[in-house]
């Protein structure tokens, strides 16, 4: 960037202000102190920026000349072969504008003041902390400039990789952030997996007790209908008995009438044939002539077939008997399986409280699972909380007495045998099948509860599969951000290598400029610097032959030292950032030097080069004899108002 024409009206120091300016070659400005030297740096720095060295963003009204409401500047400047025309405006109430245009275009290229600054900062290739870093020397003490400013790290290029850096430390805190925020969650979702308090294997023992459970409720309805059934069994039998008793007593009557009438048919048949002799066979003709005086009109034949018939009635009332007899076994067996059935029955070792209802108790310590009475009440709501159930057990209504087992004793012969009375079977069984319908419901009731408390640990242990997947996906989402850490501490460590890599390079590139530099300010009596880290300088000393520190030698030489440091810079800052030629503005940079410092310093700013071929420098006063030719000499006074230089 090379200025061409600077002008300003009512700013700082000046009513009206108009340079005109060549491109190359050294410009000087001198005069007594007040004169408004140091103006002419400022207005260039407000043009360019909006700002000054030495009055902050926070006052800018103090540019705006003494008694006047605004101001305004504009500068001309070329950068490569295009002119460019900066005006900006400022009055006291904080109102600022700022345009852009190429010479030649009526468009502008930027209005408005971050606009402008936006475009100035592509196009110049620097902004404000670097320009008074480098090429704007503001009438203060030449110093080493800090190393850690930004202007300095933009020259080193570590400004990018620095910025790089910041930027993954505020992701490294985010990450950060984001890993306690899940770690929060995980620990959350932990806490929510123990207050579902599970217990490993419950579910398998529910269920387990409820199929227990249920095979006692169906043994136990099973049983009821079985002793129903053989209820009606033996009352059917009952008289199925009687009528076969009876039955068979008339067929053992007839049998025995038949078997009297066979014997006797048979007698008198014998005795009336072969037997005819006999005495007894006499008396029985005598009684037949008697009571039956035509019984020798009968056949003799007839008496022998009179006994095979009753011979065979005798079988046939033989075989009635045996029938009977085999029915009344039969129908007495069957009814004697109701024995079997009660025996069963009375074998079921259930214990239980009328009061409390009949519920399954997990034993596992006792290796197994029965039906126990609950004589504490505390205890069902323990049992509760362990299946896990929030349905409120019904009431629960008090058992039917059952009846004595000694009666089922005495009951045991006579309905064995089908003989007991229905009555008094009616008066055991009836009872005990309404004791058994109870303990069938109790059952099913247990069934129920362990179907709820089954059904509420599946679905806790569901949550708990549900908040376990969550736990895991947690897991890997810290793991990613661990892993994202990782790798960004890893970048910062990379990036921190770049760095020391970048500045050792700009330091060794600073010493090699400086060592151009330093021989012609200071006559060649020092030729090589020593930039060490954060920009420590030390300078060779051909006498002590060795680097001195800069507090070892005389201020005039540390000044020119830096001089040529701050020009050093300002070549590396048009190496890396800057196109084409540039200026450069020293305010005061031969402060106590004396004039033979002053000369040699002239000679070596006009030999600096084609990089920075226009040099703006202010001094009180030059020597007359300064070696060199002044392109432009700017001569201010006290009390001056208007500056006019170059311009008709």
């Amino acid at each position: 960037m090379i200025i061409s024409r600077l002008e300003g009206r009512n700013i700082l120091k000046y009513r009206h202000l108009a340079l005109a300016l060549p491109e190359d070659g050294l410009i000087a400005i001198s005069g007594q102190n007040e004169s408004g030297k140091s103006s002419i740096g400022e207005a260039v720095c407000f043009a360019l920026f909006g700002r000054t060295f030495s009055i902050g963003p926070d006052e800018l009204d103090k540019v705006v000349r003494w008694g006047e409401g605004h101001c305004n500047v504009v500068l001309d400047f070329k950068v490569g072969d295009s002119d460019y025309q900066l005006s900006r405006q400022l009055d006291r109430e904080g109102n600022h504008g700022a345009k852009l245009h190429r010479v030649g275009e009526d468009e502008p290229l930027a209005r408005g003041v971050p606009q402008v600054a936006e475009r100035l900062s592509e196009l110049l290739g620097f902004e404000y902390e670097q320009f008074v870093e480098s090429f704007y020397l503001a009438q203060r003490e030449i110093t080493t400039p800090h190393p850690h400013s930004r202007a300095v790290k933009i020259m080193a290029g570590i400004a990018p990789l620095e910025q790089v850096a910041h930027e993954i430390e505020d992701e490294i805190g985010d990450l950060d952030d984001q890993r306690e925020e899940v770690q929060t969650e995980i620990e959350s979702t932990r806490q929510e997996i123990d207050e579902l308090n599970l217990e490993e294997g419950r579910l398998q023992r529910l269920e387990k007790e409820r199929e227990e459970t249920q095979d006692e409720a169906d043994q136990v309805a099973g049983l009821r209908e079985e002793i129903a059934e053989r209820l009606s069994v033996y009352e059917a039998n009952r008289h199925e008995i009687q009528r076969a008793g009876s039955a068979r007593s008339r067929a053992s009557l007839l049998r025995f009438l038949f078997f009297l009438l066979a014997l006797a048919t048979g007698a008198v048949w014998w005795l009336l044939g072969k037997g005819s002799g006999m005495p007894l066979a006499g008396q029985l003709r005598d009684l037949l002539d008697q009571y039956l005086p035509q019984w020798q009109s009968i056949p003799h034949q007839w008496i022998l077939w009179a006994a095979v018939a009753f011979a065979a009635l005798f079988l046939l009332s033989w075989t009635r008997v045996a029938a009977k007899s085999r029915r009344i076994r039969s129908l007495r067996a069957a009814s004697g399986q109701l024995v079997e059935s009660l025996q069963r029955a009375r074998e079921l070792e259930v214990e239980f409280e009328a009061e409390q209802p009949l519920l399954p108790s997990l034993r596992e310590q006792e290796g197994g699972s029965e039906y126990e009475s609950v004589d504490d009440p505390s205890e069902l709501a323990e049992e509760d909380e362990l299946f896990g159930s929030a349905v409120e057990p019904p009431p629960v209504e008090a058992p039917p007495v059952r009846p004595d087992a000694g009666t089922l004793e005495l009951l045991i012969d006579p309905m064995s045998s089908g003989e007991a009375p229905l009555r008094q079977v009616h008066e055991y069984v009836e009872p005990e099948l309404e004791w058994l319908g109870w303990v069938r419901e109790q059952l099913r009731a247990g069934v129920a509860e362990l179907d709820r408390a089954i059904e509420d640990e599946q679905e806790r242990l569901r949550q708990a599969g549900q908040l376990n997947q969550v736990v895991d996906g947690l897991r890997e989402k810290r793991e990613g951000i661990e892993s994202r850490i990782r790798l960004r501490r890893t970048a910062l460590e990379l990036l921190d290598g770049a760095v020391d890599h970048l500045s050792n390079n700009f330091n060794r590139d600073i010493k090699d400029l400086v060592a151009r530099l330093l021989p012609r300010f200071t006559d060649g009596r020092y030729e090589h610097l020593k930039v060490g880290e954060g920009l420590k300088v030390q300078v060779f000393s051909a006498e002590k032959r060795d680097f001195m520190d800069l507090d070892e030698i005389s201020s005039g030489t540390q000044r020119q030292i830096m001089l040529a440091l701050r020009l050093a810079l300002s070549q590396k800052l048009l190496a890396r950032k800057v196109k084409g030629k540039q200026f450069a503005f020293l305010d005061e940079p031969f402060a106590f030097f004396d004039e033979e410092r002053t000369r040699k310093a002239l000679a070596a700013l006009a030999e600096l080069g084609d990089d920075i071929s226009q040099v703006w420098i202010v001094a009180q006063s030059f020597p007359e004899d300064a070696g060199v030719r002044f392109d432009v000499h700017i001569q201010c006074e006290r009390g001056q108002d208007e500056l006019v230089v170059g311009v008709e």
